[in-house]
């Protein structure tokens, strides 16, 4: 196995379809087409994300993750973890945690203790409370906050995007479009 900084836009864009319907699933209305538009149009456009993919020697995907930087490129954040249908599983999920906790200045949240216990198994040891009960993992080389304070994300606005998509219907359908034909060309890549 190996960690792959997927750079590649067309896999990316397969990759980053992928891993938005396999975390918020097919029921989820816009969501993943949101997250899949603020990804590409805002993180990616800005160099403040990066997608990487734990792999087989011969290339087949097992886990997904998207990680983005904060405002001064300092520190980063996991935003979405995904084991796509296949060969996948936790023990995949945790090994691309760990590895990319040991290279980076990597910090993750956790909503209730079962991600929180998840995330220890993959060497984040460091937790400090966040906003609305969210639980802050710091991994071993992200710096402690300063005067309580972690440095800010970058982060694009969903609900603006939502607005763009009603008041510009051909945005939405680019968008849609280029998801759908992205989520196809993942079954390629495997």
């Amino acid at each position: 196995m190996k960690v792959v900084h997927v750079r590649n836009p067309e896999t990316r864009e397969a990759c980053l379809a992928k891993l938005c319907a396999s975390v918020y699933g097919q029921q989820a209305g816009l969501a993943p087409l949101v997250m899949f538009a603020g990804t590409q149009g805002v993180l990616f456009e800005q160099e403040a994300a990066r997608l990487f993919a734990l792999t087989e020697d011969d290339g087949a995907i097992l886990c997904l993750a998207l990680i983005s930087s904060d405002v001064d490129g300092g520190t980063m954040e996991m935003g979405m973890l995904s084991t796509p249908e296949g060969k996948g599983n936790t023990r995949h999920s945790r090994h691309l945690v760990k590895t990319l906790a040991e290279k980076a200045p990597l910090r993750v949240t956790a909503s209730d203790e079962a991600g929180e216990t998840f995330f220890r198994g993959c060497g984040i040891e460091r937790w400090i409370e966040g906003e609305d009960g969210l639980r802050i993992g710091l991994g071993p080389l992200h710096p402690s906050p300063v005067n309580g304070v972690l440095p800010s994300m970058v982060r694009f606005n969903a609900d603006g995007i939502v607005r763009t998509f009603k008041q510009e219907p051909e945005t939405f359908e680019d968008y849609k479009t280029r998801f759908v034909a992205a989520l196809e060309r993942y079954a390629d890549i495997l």
